[in-house]
């Protein structure tokens, strides 16, 4: 399938944020899925007083085993912001009360006590973002456009031969911006479907010419399942997100939202660089 753009590129210039606004209670609608970019803090100790007593045991063992200042921090904020937002969804539930843990597949999701939206994450240093879903799964990844990396090594090792010949035949100056958007994709197909990254990059392939094509690993194909894919920029990242369904789900809107921890939320107005269905 190709994936078409979007109205433009998005970059941090043309995303625009509205006025920021106290975090109230949300529904999800099936049409809809939420996207939360949440800029990391240092101040570690803030935000433990409000939300040190929401992890359990385990995460607050982990926790610990975090040395690193911001491998410790990211970890807080991953935790807090997560069990904040899930009370937003559901707002009888308070954020410590979320059973957390892992499908058969090995997916993050809620356990308990009430039913709540699928969700997933990822972070860089300096941002988090989470995507909500009130059903099927989903997956999202993030990158800095500015991240150090070796493009050619790791396409080479985890790209099907056609996509790291397409590759390399770009000019130099568009190969980290092409990686960047294939990888991301790649990651967020991996995560809606549960697979480990080395065994399942390959599986989800993309073609360059004469746009940019997805072609999702045979099993995946439908009738068996049905792919939403989006890719951003904003604000210097690059976000992807998948959407994979049992049935066909429609044309699902995004809503891209800032929270500012604790408690300060923005809509964050932006338009996908790409966009496409099976």
């Amino acid at each position: 399938m190709t994936l078409g753009p979007g109205a433009g590129p998005a970059s941090a210039a043309s995303a625009v944020m509205a006025v920021a606004e106290p975090l109230t209670p949300l529904e999800l609608p099936l049409t809809q899925i939420d996207v939360w970019l949440v800029p990391a803090t240092d101040d570690v100790t803030a935000m433990e007083k409000i939300a040190g007593h929401w992890l359990s045991a385990a995460e607050w063992e982990r926790l610990q085993s975090r040395r690193l200042p911001k491998g410790h921090a990211m970890f807080l904020l991953t935790r807090a912001v997560l069990r904040r937002l899930l009370s937003v969804y559901q707002a009888g539930v308070e954020p410590g009360q979320w059973q957390l843990g892992r499908s058969a597949e090995g997916r993050p999701c809620v356990l308990g006590p009430l039913p709540a939206p699928v969700f997933n994450l990822s972070h860089t240093d300096d941002m988090l973002v989470l995507a909500f879903a009130a059903r099927d799964q989903v997956g999202v990844d993030i990158e800095a456009l500015d991240r150090p990396l070796e493009a050619a090594a790791l396409a080479r090792r985890f790209f099907s031969d056609s996509e790291f010949n397409a590759l390399q035949a770009l000019p130099p100056p568009q190969q980290q911006d092409r990686f960047l958007r294939l990888w991301t994709l790649k990651e967020a197909c991996v995560k809606a479907n549960g697979q480990g990254l080395a065994r399942a990059l390959r599986n989800f392939e993309f073609g360059f010419e004469p746009a940019l094509m997805f072609y999702p690993a045979p099993h995946e194909a439908p009738p068996h399942h049905y792919w939403r894919l989006w890719s951003l920029t904003v604000a210097g990242l690059r976000v992807a997100l998948a959407l994979r369904a049992d049935n066909n789900p429609g044309a699902p809107e995004l809503c891209v939202r800032q929270l500012l921890w604790p408690d300060q939320v923005s809509i964050v107005s932006c338009t996908p660089d790409y966009q496409c269905g099976t």
